[in-house]
């Protein structure tokens, strides 16, 4: 079987974003946030396929998506996937939103079923109630 490379959506028109204000500087990015992030330290495999043949880390977490560190770069659009335990290893599937050269790429995630919506949440907070 051919390892998959879409998330099975319609690409989206990237909403929640605005172009960049000046000539293309990702820095200037202004986004809209539907979710809270929290600051985490996570292992995961990665990759362009649902294979995920890359390990990376997830520094940043929401029920909406993830920043993983990272110097392999991805283009905006690109379906990228993460293999997850929620609390069973799961392969989720996100959109690369924006990139930061050599620190990684923030991620959307797109097509979570209703239960891996409710354990990112729980996962969420259990980082967010431990921090405090």
């Amino acid at each position: 079987m051919r390892p998959k490379t879409d998330c099975g959506y319609p690409q989206s028109n990237l909403t929640g974003f605005t172009e960049p204000k000046t000539g293309g500087d990702l820095m200037t990015f202004v986004e809209q946030r539907k979710h809270d992030r929290v600051a985490v330290d996570i292992h995961v495999y990665r990759g362009r396929t649902d294979d995920c043949p890359f390990q990376d880390r997830i520094i940043s977490l929401s029920g909406g998506g993830y920043f993983p560190r990272t110097e392999r770069g991805a283009p905006r659009g690109q379906p990228i996937f993460i293999k997850f335990w929620l609390p069973e290893q799961e392969t989720l599937c996100g959109e690369v939103r924006y990139r930061l050269e050599r620190w990684g790429v923030g991620v959307e995630f797109k097509g979570l079923s209703n239960v891996e919506t409710e354990q990112l949440s729980a996962l969420v907070e259990h980082f967010r109630s431990s921090k405090r």
